[in-house]
């Protein structure tokens, strides 16, 4: 079913007369201007240091066990409803260990919602880390933790068995914890968290983004606190179809 435009948007768009946007929900504006180059600053400002391959580049922590993905090249991934992983960020214990966890953000993903990800581990990335490695297992307490952002900003709980899913006012986002066995997830699959946005919840999704269920429960609060954060955000251009979904205000 297709929401009704907000009657907040205007009839139509006129850059000269209106050039800079105040845009809410922040879920649904887009990108934004060189979001690519905002995110990098913010960690080798905090002293992390970067390095370039073919178009790619990845952005280390001062003792190499995190680091955060640009990735342009990167291919679709199916379970983030076949969209393009733009960002990949990863913790690990040491330079020969596996990855602890992974998080996974697509090219239209608002800057807004992985800044705040992004400036937690750049401000203790030694607390982050130290907690997914010491503690891998998800308590009851963690989850409450991780959606609470969601519920004090009013969205919904599903009303269905998948355990721990949000959506926002007009369903046009979505949070959920993916559990083996639930909602079509596989019985051999891990468990993880998945954040998706869309116009309608027919349309395809404009962006998606995906948690290991071993991320820090700061980290995962950190993003729902911004996902749900319903202050406007600012834009020069807007998602294509999607003015009509959006509380449009002068800058």
């Amino acid at each position: 079913m297709l929401h009704a435009p907000t009657a907040h948007a205007p009839t139509s768009l006129n850059p000269a007369e209106w050039p800079l946007y105040r845009v809410a929900p922040r879920y649904l504006a887009g990108p934004g201007e060189d979001s690519a180059g905002t995110i990098i600053q913010t960690l080798t400002d905090a002293g992390w240091t970067d390095a370039t391959w073919m178009d790619n580049t990845r952005v280390f922590d001062p003792s190499q066990r995190l680091a955060l993905e640009f990735l342009p090249e990167a291919q679709p991934v199916p379970r983030l409803e076949g969209q393009r992983v733009l960002w990949r960020l990863w913790a690990r214990r040491d330079a020969a260990s596996p990855l602890a966890w992974t998080a996974l953000f697509t090219d239209e993903t608002p800057e807004e919602v992985l800044l705040p990800v992004i400036g937690a581990l750049a401000a203790a990335p030694d607390t982050a880390l130290e907690q997914s490695l010491r503690c891998p297992a998800r308590t009851e307490a963690d989850d409450a933790a991780v959606v609470a952002p969601l519920a004090a900003a009013g969205w919904s709980p599903e009303p269905t068995e998948q355990p721990r899913t949000y959506h926002a006012p007009r369903l046009q986002a979505r949070f959920t914890h993916q559990v083996p066995g639930y909602d079509g997830h596989s019985d051999h699959a891990p468990a993880r968290w998945l954040a998706t946005a869309r116009l309608d919840d027919d349309a395809p999704a404009q962006w998606a983004a995906s948690f290991d269920d071993t991320t820090p429960t700061g980290i995962l609060a950190a993003f729902t606190t911004a996902l749900a954060d319903p202050n406007p955000v600012d834009r020069y251009e807007l998602p294509r179809g999607a003015e009509a979904y959006l509380i449009l205000t002068p800058a």
